[in-house]
């Protein structure tokens, strides 16, 4: 509804009011029983605003990821993953876009220090709203917090001699984005369940590396100020990779058509088709085989 009152964002109103409206679907028959439907066609607006498209972006990132890491694992199988969090202080939704350009810049900073641990690297950048935030509001200034989620594949000497305590990550990151007070960081291994390879161990961060940019309760939390975030993040890269990964990731943006399904199915499965159709009257879909 506010996008739709701001002469600048009805187009992309428009877009996302009209997006997955109808969708083309396949079902794959498992026991005799219609499995999970594969997304196969659509109309889809692939706006960074519109909560389905950011879901179906989110799964063609980790498709990506993890076919990805399938290939860079079989050159580097003594490669190991940890988690990084990086932040700094809030800031006011005016600041947001020239803050994460700074986190950005920062962040390639970092990992041109002499020493960093990771060898390679991939990069997603979040952002979360307070929920109190309203135009006029006493906490307008520091409602949102944009902060950096990164996967690093480090060697096996990581564990020993080259060894990063959270201290010195947090030195480091101060440093590279030229902070003026201590900032908060999170390191950690990355960890998976019991029994599972050492394949799955370095390519299972990935289910947590690619989450979603701005969760779609939060942006509805934003209200009136929705079109001014839109502005803010128009055109952003959020999500980065680095160098010796580029060769086995696409770091493009997706494409609409990497928003289905389609390169997933199994043709040797029997499946039945089916068509989704949304009715506004009752807000759910209708699907007619």
């Amino acid at each position: 509804m506010c996008l739709h009152q701001d002469p600048l964002t009805r187009d992309t109103a428009s877009a996302i009011a009209n997006c997955a409206r109808r969708l083309n679907l396949e079902f794959e028959l498992v026991n005799e029983q219609l499995g999970v439907p594969s997304i196969v066609n659509g109309l889809l607006c692939n706006r960074r605003l519109c909560p389905f498209c950011e879901w179906r972006r989110t799964r063609t990132w980790r498709a990506r990821l993890l076919k990805g890491l399938e290939a860079y694992h079989i050159e580097q199988n003594k490669s190991s993953a940890i988690f990084l969090t990086l932040t700094v202080r809030n800031c006011q939704i005016y600041e947001l876009r020239h803050t994460i350009k700074q986190m950005h810049l920062a962040f390639k900073r970092l990992t041109l220090i002499r020493g960093f641990p990771g060898r390679a690297w991939f990069r997603r950048t979040e952002v979360t709203v307070n929920k109190g935030l309203r135009l006029g509001s006493p906490l307008l200034g520091s409602s949102l917090h944009p902060h950096i989620h990164a996967l690093l594949l480090v060697r096996p000497s990581y564990w020993s001699r080259d060894y990063w305590t959270q201290l010195k990550w947090q030195q480091e990151w101060q440093m590279a984005a030229r902070l003026d007070y201590t900032p908060i960081i999170d390191i950690r291994k990355a960890k998976s369940k019991p029994g599972v390879t050492q394949r799955d161990i370095n390519i299972a961060p990935i289910l947590e590396a690619a989450k979603y940019t701005t969760k779609a309760t939060d942006l509805l939390g934003l209200g009136e100020l929705l079109p001014a975030f839109n502005s803010e993040m128009k055109h952003l890269r959020l999500y980065g990779v680095s160098g010796k990964l580029r060769q086995y990731i696409k770091t493009r943006e997706p494409e609409p058509e990497e928003l289905f399904d389609s390169s997933l199915i199994d043709t040797k499965v029997q499946k039945f088709s089916a068509v989704a159709s949304w009715f506004d009257s009752i807000q759910e879909y209708q699907f007619t085989l």
